[in-house]
């Protein structure tokens, strides 16, 4: 029997990893044995060797709120060179037309036979022009359009046309 003892320990320490002995060592405070369950121990580990250790400063709420720092240095004002101004000639001024001159011409009427229109003017010197839309009458008027009330002639060498009403004397 003692040598089948002997045999059960040689197999017990041939199947032990190495380094470890057939004893457990002395658990400390905070650790848990290796071969422990979590279901042995429901608390969490709680680390006392950190206690020890020196805690670094807070970086939270040590900054005065109403401290101010220097004011930053005003922003350098940048000079964009400008171009030079380039000249332009103005541009061509557009003469006014000079106003006509009263005319000393009534218009007094127009007459239409057979699709031809035909008004009749009258100077201040009680001279009767008549003609047709398109010709020029005493060598200073053309007649533009005839109207029933108004004609619109235009002085030879001017493009400004002027409207004569109807008058009747």
């Amino acid at each position: 029997m003692a040598g089948a003892v002997v045999v059960a320990a040689l197999l017990a320490w041939a199947l032990l990893p190495a380094g470890s002995s057939g004893t457990a060592p002395p658990v400390r405070a905070g650790e848990r044995r290796a071969g422990a369950a979590a279901s042995e121990s429901p608390l969490p580990v709680i680390g006392f060797d950190r206690v020890a250790q020196t805690q670094p400063e807070p970086g939270l709420g040590t900054r005065d709120l109403f401290d101010f720092g220097v004011p930053p240095a005003p922003p350098v004002p940048v000079t964009v060179a400008t171009p030079p101004p380039v000249f332009s000639p103005p541009p061509p001024t557009v003469p006014t037309p000079v106003p006509l001159p009263p005319l000393n011409i009534k218009y007094i009427g127009a007459v239409e036979r057979r699709g031809v229109k035909v008004a009749m003017l009258m100077t201040d010197r009680e001279e009767v022009l008549t003609g047709q839309v398109g010709e020029v009458v005493g060598n200073r008027v053309r007649i533009v359009k005839i109207g029933l009330e108004s004609v619109d002639i235009q002085e030879v060498g001017s493009d400004q046309v002027r409207r004569i009403p109807l008058k009747g004397n």
